[in-house]
């Protein structure tokens, strides 16, 4: 089964498990407890980073996308040695990417 993570009009369509794997290292690391207990519940088969601030503040989306930017890679690159992870670092620098490209909550809300 497949799920999809939504950053601006970027689309990241992976596998549950892996977009699972993403929200559950981005609610480690986001400050507000309710985003990530959200990001920890998730289990819609869509993500959109914006409505995170529409619902909890422009913040919100903001440090979600930091935590993609800054944090992810080094995470995916902590997993162990193997396939696995040269997968997971491969379509993580994917989402990495398209995290760049966005160019904010309030530029996308209006």
């Amino acid at each position: 089964m497949s799920s999809h993570l939504f950053i601006g009009e970027d689309c990241w369509n992976q596998s549950s498990g892996s977009v699972g794997w993403a929200l559950d290292v981005i609610a480690g690391h986001v400050t507000n407890e309710a985003v990530a207990a959200e990001l920890r519940a998730f289990s819609s088969g869509l993500v959109f980073v914006e409505d995170f601030g529409r619902t909890y503040g422009a913040e919100a989306s903001e440090e979600i996308v930091h935590v993609i930017r800054t944090k992810l890679r080094a995470a995916a690159l902590a997993e162990p040695e193997g396939e696995a992870r040269e997968y997971t670092v491969e379509i993580v620098d994917e989402l990495v990417a398209m995290a760049e490209r966005w160019r904010g909550f309030e530029v996308e809300a209006g």
